[in-house]
This record gives C-alpha cells, sequence and structure tokens, in this order.
C-alpha cells in the first residue's frame, strides 16, 4: 500500500508522450492538413477584419525566411521583432523561425532605447523586423530605437550594422530605401534553401523585466514550447475552438506560436484597444460576431465588462471558459459566470516556466478562494520549501517551486542569473509564497510584496481579498510604508464606485480581523487607509505596487523614515 506524502508536493503526470518537433514543422503540416483554416483574425477598433489561414501565413513566412536567408541569416541567429498584435507580426515571427533563427522580442518603454540597445548588442542580432502598426502607433518607438542602435541606413550599410525590415511600408528619413514585407514577397526566392531545425535549437526570446534595468532575456527552445502547447480549456471539451486573446504578442500569453501549435484560431485586438477600458462593449461585439468560443482575459478586461449594462448579454450568448490569471485573481471575478460565460479557469504561470497550475473551470455557485491555482499542468510538479529550500509540511506558507519539461533554456548571456533561478536539482525558484493544501497550490503573494512589520511577514493577498469583499470597494492595493519603530507598517490603498472613506474600510477591517487577540499583540490589522481616484498601472494594466506605494509614503508624510531607512 502506498503511503501519502505529508511535505508540500504536488504532482500531475504525463499523460500523453511530448511532442517532439519544432514550431516550424507544425506549420507547414498545418497548412497542408488545414490550407484554409483562418488561424489568426484581426479585428480592429473601425470595425475592419482581415486574416490569415494556416496556407497563407506559412507561404508568406516561408518566403520571408528565404528572403533572410539569402541575407545571410544562418542557423542560430538572433533576430529582432518589434511592433503590436499584427497579422504582420505573425508573419515575422514563423518567418524568423523557418529562417533557422531565433526570434528576440523587443519592448520599447524609453524614448532612448538604451534597454533594447543592450539587448541587440548582448544577442548580437543580425537583423529587426519592425512593424509600426496600421495607424503608425508604435512609429515613434521604433524611430527611437533605430536613432539609437547601430543599424543599416540609406547612407550607412556596412556589416557590422544591424539591417532593418519594415513589415509594411513606413516613411521614416533615412530609411527610404529599407526593404518592405510586401516588397519581399514579390521577389523570387524558391532557389534559397532553409536550414533543418531541430527541436533543442533556440526558437524565442521574451523578455522580463530586471532589477539592473536591462530585461532579462528567456530563452525558450522549440521543444519547450512544442513540446507541451499551453493550453487552458479543458482537453475534453468537443466543440471547435476560436479562442479570443489579446495579449501582446511578445509576451509568453499572447505568443501567436502557442495558436500555431495546437491549430487553434485566434481572434485577436491590439492589446491598447482592450486597455481601454471604454471598449468593453466593442470587445463583447466583436467576441459575439466570431462566435468566439472561449477568451483569455486580463483581470481588468473582466473588471470591466462586469460593468457594462445587463442589456448586453440578452440574446443569450456566452462564451464557454473565460480564463484570467496574472495577478491573485478571487471570488469576485466568478461574477462573469452565467452573464459572460458558464465557467472561469484562473491559470497560474510565468515566463521562465509556462504553464504551471490552473484551477476550474469554476462554476456558477462554486466558491474560489483568493489565490487558488488549483492543480499542476501534465508533466508538472511543485513544492513548497522553508528559507533554508527544505520541504515543509502540507497547509505551511512557504516559497513556490516548480520543476518543469517545460522550463526555458536558459537567461540568455546571463549564466550567474541562471545559475540563481534553478536549483542544482531543476527546481526553478518561482519568487511567490504559497501553500499546499486540499490538493490546490495557493498563492498568497510575492517574496518581494511581503511586508516586515515588527519581524512578522504578513503578504498582502489574503488580506486584499479580504477588503474586496466590502461593498462599493472597486480596486485595493496594500503595501508597506516605512515605520520608525517596526520597519514597516500596512497601507491600505483602495479606490470606490461610490463614496467610501478610509474611515468605512478601516471599521470593515476591524469587524473581520483580530487585532491584540494574536500572538504578537497586531496580527494583520492595517494602520493606515488611504482613498485612491485611480491606480497608476503598468504596461500589462496590474497596478503598480511601487508607484502606488510611493504615493502612499508622500501622502503619509513618510518620506523621512523611508530615506533613514536607506531605501
Amino acid at each position: 500500500m502506498d503511503v501519502p506524502s505529508d511535505f508540500s508536493y504536488l504532482h500531475t503526470p504525463a499523460v500523453q508522450p511530448f511532442i517532439y518537433s519544432t514550431v516550424d514543422r507544425v506549420a507547414g503540416v498545418n497548412a497542408r492538413l488545414r490550407p484554409n483554416q483562418e488561424l489568426f483574425i484581426l479585428r480592429e477598433l473601425d470595425g475592419s477584419r482581415s486574416s490569415l489561414t494556416n496556407s497563407s501565413l506559412y507561404k508568406q513566412a516561408e518566403h520571408l525566411a528565404r528572403y533572410l536567408a539569402s541575407q545571410g541569416i544562418t542557423k542560430g541567429d538572433m533576430v529582432a521583432l518589434v511592433g503590436p498584435n499584427t497579422l504582420e507580426m505573425v508573419v515575422g515571427t514563423l518567418g524568423i523561425l523557418l529562417a533557422g533563427a531565433a526570434v528576440l522580442n523587443c519592448t520599447i518603454n524609453t524614448k532612448t532605447a538604451q534597454d533594447q540597445k543592450k539587448l541587440l548588442e548582448l544577442t548580437k542580432a543580425k537583423c529587426i523586423l519592425a512593424d509600426r502598426g496600421k495607424d503608425s502607433c508604435l512609429l515613434s518607438p521604433i524611430k527611437a530605437m533605430l536613432d539609437h542602435c547601430n543599424v543599416q541606413t540609406d547612407d550607412r550599410t556596412g556589416d557590422d550594422q544591424i539591417k532593418v525590415i519594415f513589415l509594411r511600408k513606413t516613411d521614416l528619413e533615412g530609411f527610404k530605401m529599407t526593404d518592405t514585407l510586401p516588397k519581399i514577397l514579390s521577389q523570387d526566392m524558391k532557389k534559397v534553401e532553409l536550414p533543418n531545425v531541430a527541436p533543442e535549437d533556440p526558437a524565442i526570446i521574451f523578455t522580463t523585466s530586471g532589477s539592473t534595468g536591462i530585461p532579462k532575456m528567456v530563452l525558450h527552445s522549440h521543444y519547450s514550447l512544442a513540446s507541451y502547447p499551453f493550453s487552458w480549456i479543458p482537453t475534453a471539451v468537443n466543440y471547435e475552438i476560436v479562442v479570443y486573446n489579446d495579449r501582446p504578442f511578445s509576451w509568453i500569453g499572447g505568443s501567436p506560436v502557442l495558436s500555431i501549435l495546437r491549430s487553434m484560431p485566434r481572434v485577436f485586438m491590439d492589446a491598447s484597444i482592450t486597455m481601454n477600458g471604454k471598449n468593453a462593449y466593442f470587445l463583447w461585439n466583436v467576441i459575439k460576431e466570431e462566435l468566439c468560443t472561449d477568451a483569455l482575459f486580463f483581470p481588468h478586461i473582466i473588471q470591466d465588462l462586469l460593468q457594462l449594462a445587463p442589456g448586453v448579454t440578452e440574446d443569450g450568448f456566452r462564451l464557454n471558459h473565460i480564463s484570467t490569471g496574472g495577478q491573485i485573481v478571487d471570488n469576485l471575478y466568478t461574477r462573469v459566470n452565467d452573464r459572460f460565460c458558464h465557467a472561469v479557469v484562473v491559470v497560474y504561470g510565468c515566463t521562465e516556466v509556462v504553464p504551471i497550475a490552473a484551477r476550474g473551470p469554476v462554476v456558477q455557485g462554486e466558491l474560489l478562494q483568493a489565490g487558488d491555482v488549483g492543480v499542476p499542468f501534465s508533466g508538472v510538479e511543485i513544492r513548497i520549501v522553508d528559507t533554508q529550500e527544505n520541504p515543509i509540511p502540507l497547509d505551511t506558507v512557504g516559497k513556490v517551486q516548480v520543476r518543469s519539461p517545460y522550463s526555458m533554456k536558459c537567461y540568455f548571456a546571463n549564466e550567474n542569473l541562471t545559475k540563481d533561478v534553478f536549483t542544482e536539482e531543476r527546481w526553478f525558484r518561482t519568487g511567490d509564497v504559497g501553500k499546499i493544501s486540499g490538493g490546490h497550490l495557493t498563492i498568497m503573494g510575492r517574496e518581494t510584496d511581503a511586508i516586515s512589520r515588527g519581524t512578522r511577514k504578513i503578504y498582502p493577498g489574503m488580506l486584499e481579498y479580504l477588503i474586496k469583499q466590502m461593498e462599493f470597494v472597486k480596486d485595493v492595493c496594500i503595501v508597506a510604508v516605512p515605520d520608525k519603530r517596526l520597519y514597516e507598517e500596512i497601507c491600505v490603498c483602495f479606490t470606490t464606485s461610490v463614496k467610501l472613506t478610509p474611515d468605512d474600510v478601516q471599521q470593515y477591517c476591524q469587524q473581520n480581523l483580530f487585532t491584540t487577540s494574536t500572538v504578537d499583540g497586531l496580527g494583520e490589522m492595517p494602520t493606515y487607509f488611504l482613498l485612491f481616484e485611480e491606480f497608476p498601472k503598468l504596461n500589462n494594466g496590474k497596478p503598480d505596487k511601487r508607484a502606488v506605494a510611493t504615493e502612499a509614503t508622500v501622502r503619509l508624510g513618510l518620506t523621512k523614515e523611508r530615506e533613514l531607512q536607506g531605501v
């Protein structure tokens, strides 16, 4: 008889063999077996619609790949890709992979593009594929990147400079002679041979924020992407899936390769459209018009949908599943059940490991505990360890570590950082804090989010969930502010849909939290309460907790304490 373990450990065995293939091979099979299937459908704010079938995508991407090869791009080279969510970017992604090169996703956030310049130097990128977007929405950032990087121009064409290709006609001074995708597709490239790509070859670099100011470059191989293509839709569904997903292509959760690998039609818009909460009605109409069966939404998009008038769903149309994640999700988000969908799925993952765990489908009437992300994806192991990285008992809060066959190859050009995030046994240190209870993983927050009050570590996730249950509270951010005696104090920052005062929220917390009757005489009762009109946001739509904490510190007059702490 098997003796059950009392360690905090979860594992879902792989139920089917891994796929030993490459993205380009799968795309070729799709084009041959399902040539007329619309794989990518782009909808725009003016109501227009355009698409790529498996056949048209592969044909254009193969042509682009042969051109890249003719220009000296060889197997293993890095090719940068920058632009919004467009069909041209899909062609660019697959074209780079067909040429045997790896995609370096670039996201330009500063007007000097210094971080991207450093990435190009570190990867020794040979070429940049750039798409300004249909309405030139990214023309200024792309111009900044080209102005500050060592690229070829009309009068500077040295071999030591990076070649530039525009994915659509672009009027930019100094780049009048630059090749464009339409021009490339008109050239005869049949005699140019393409390399054979192996599953272990580098495929894509996704960038994440780095503490040094230079993004971390997360390198995935074809195998880590293709072996078990990530999908948050239950495998047992018996309908033809059409998914809505407008996450940026440069993020792993929005990468077009996932749709290619699963041959799963994807409807999308540029992410900036849904970042604007005023476009929720347009979004829902697009989903209905395209007969989407499922959708991947940011939590803030779910909140936008919930603000729509009841009449928008009176026609009875419902998605089968709405999936969400990227932050601690609680029962608030299940309010879309029955109104916009039949079930909610909460996904937990990260750029380095891709899929980790999922909770759901959560149906109407089922309670979703804050931070509950369910069970591991197929083949994934999860454990909880203490500060010395020793496994700890079930129901104990500790550090979350993951071991997965889908892990990244490495942080490109950063061997030391790669060693830092993996243990000798190849457990990945997620930086999250959580516990395993009842067969599920619950995420409590980030290690760096922990508030150190009188040496006690307090994680904001559960407190934020509690306060969100208060009527008329719209959003909550719990941050640390400096304290002369206890080092840090708890500050509740909140937004509201009606007039709600800090005293109201404080009273609610006093009614729901122990204070003096706790082991340290404080418990988790917050000290400060601040009303915000709205929270500053990161590019991904999440509240910028660092900016919130800074504003809270200023408003509370605690900047001197922060300076004394040397922060």
